[in-house]
């Protein structure tokens, strides 16, 4: 419901610039703005510690820059007077170019960055909510059903730039043209340290083409950098844009904590190297192209994840190309997989070599090591190249057929999985999965990857592991879970809830 019809207003293309002024935080004022005009003059008046308040109402094609300066201890808050009370729609958009500004509580709805009027083509190519400041902050936001006319009309819903950005909290629902529903641009000279958390992304209806990823972060171009971007805590739900639902082409992110459920796609580490999966939660329900997580590249660690019922495959170590460019595929080197779970009836549970083309490069000099792969109806192992340089450790396979030459390390038993209040599998007391998990004391490993094992100190709902673990992503214990799969009372504005 619209609080205030009236206020609706065409064509509010606003420019606005505050200059960085520093005061205390005692001097700090609240601003009142009902129209773009005087949004348009609070936020050039804004100093550290303002809090400004826009009356409910609905505004078309309004575009609100954001040009001003908080600090740390006192960012400037722009809100409107009820959360969710403020629509933009039409070709609104939202642009952050200052440091440490909160934008709280602002809905855009079925509207389009792109559209048609009266035979005349607006701007294209812009986001509805671009973040090109440091230190700011978009939470408890949505975007919902901003499309074109046509497909074909490509654009970011967000992007995400410079240093120490935030986005939470937010939903972004129905984006079905062209385009990256958030991305985080990715620059030479300095790393991202963003942060996106406890966002609902849902319902995006497949495109037919490649670009059509629910969050990017980087390009093949920039992949060498470190972004150092953390994305935990946020729930995806029929996200079946294109097979990469995550792609990351950047180094040194982390990816920790989300829940998929039923997406036709998968979180790939597409470029770079050096970044950490972990506590991911994949309900794929063999929902049509559902998987879990494919690796490309050096030094990932993927640890502490649970896939059920993939369509395709919980793990895929893709193939190398030989000398590649940068928009190609780096050999898989150094990788660590434990302590994961994955229960795959009718998909692979790993695909050791993801393609079969003559002159691809197999990953090397990588570790599976306590990990409960299951796969009642297939081979556990599809396409292995059987290689001899990969530290086998403390595995449990259960299957309809190995996939894999016998080798020590990977124990052939029935785990005794069951179903637990959340609907996952985990193991049963009496389990040979219990207190099984292998570490420095029974087996030689390069020192790097023995640390990174005997630090596995919790289990993907933050219980602690016991001095003798057990194998897979679940401890059994009877300490509190910390962490559970996520639903959508845990995340979005906490107005829709």
């Amino acid at each position: 419901m619209i609080a205030h019809p009236a206020a609706r207003y065409a064509t509010a293309i606003l420019v606005v610039t505050a200059a960085l002024t520093l005061v205390p935080a005692a001097t700090a004022a609240v601003r009142e703005a009902a129209t773009p005009g005087e949004l348009a003059a609070a936020i050039e008046a804004a100093q550290p510690g303002d809090e400004i308040v826009i009356a409910d109402g609905e505004w078309l094609d309004a575009g609100i820059e954001i040009d001003c300066w908080g600090t740390a201890e006192a960012p400037i808050v722009i809100h409107p007077r009820t959360p969710g009370g403020l629509t933009l729609t039409g070709a609104s958009w939202v642009r952050l170019v200052g440091a440490y500004v909160v934008l709280s509580g602002v809905k855009m709805r079925g509207g389009a960055r792109a559209v048609a009027r009266d035979g005349v083509e607006r701007e294209q190519g812009s986001a509805p909510i671009d973040i090109q400041g440091d230190f700011c902050r978009v939470t408890e936001c949505a975007i919902v059903d901003y499309n074109p006319v046509g497909r074909e009309a490509r654009y970011m819903w967000v992007v995400v730039r410079g240093v120490g950005n935030r986005v939470d909290h937010c939903l972004f629902r129905g984006q079905d043209h062209s385009g990256v529903t958030l991305t985080v641009n990715v620059e030479r000279r300095h790393s991202n340290d963003a942060r996106i958390d406890h966002n609902w992304f849902a319902g995006k209806p497949p495109l037919g083409a490649n670009g059509g990823e629910t969050i990017r972060i980087g390009t093949s171009y920039v992949s060498v950098y470190d972004s150092r971007t953390i994305v935990e805590d946020n729930l995806f739900e029929h996200c079946d844009g294109e097979g990469e639902i995550i792609s990351n082409k950047s180094c040194a992110n982390i990816y920790r904590r989300n829940t998929f459920r039923e997406c036709a796609g998968e979180l790939t580490l597409r470029h770079g190297d050096r970044c950490l999966v972990e506590g991911n939660t994949f309900v794929c329900a063999d929902y049509p192209g559902s998987r879990g997580i494919r690796v490309v590249g050096r030094d990932h660690r993927i640890i502490n994840n649970y896939v059920s019922r993939p369509d395709r495959y919980g793990i895929a170590l893709q193939a190398g190309i030989p000398d590649t460019p940068l928009s190609g595929y780096t050999q898989v080197r150094r990788a660590l997989i434990a302590f994961n779970t994955i229960f795959a009836p009718t998909g692979d549970c790993v695909r050791l070599v993801s393609e079969e083309t003559e002159g691809m490069l197999p990953a090397i000099e990588s570790t599976f090591a306590n990990n409960i792969l299951v796969g009642p109806e297939r081979a556990v192992f599809s396409r292995a190249p059987n290689p001899d340089d990969f530290v086998w450790a403390g595995n449990i396979a259960w299957g309809g057929e190995p996939g894999i030459e016998p080798r020590e390390g990977i124990r052939w038993a029935d785990p005794l999985l069951v179903e637990d209040e959340d609907g996952l599998l985990r193991p049963a007391p009496g389990s040979p999965a219990i207190n099984a998990a292998a570490g420095q004391y029974d087996y030689e490993h390069p020192g790097e990857l023995l640390w990174q094992l005997a630090n596995v100190t919790t289990d993907i709902n933050g219980r602690p592991r016991d001095e003798q673990p057990d194998i897979g992503c679940h401890e059994l214990s009877e300490a509190p879970m910390v962490t559970r799969p996520l639903t959508a009372a845990d995340v979005g504005p906490s107005w829709m809830n």
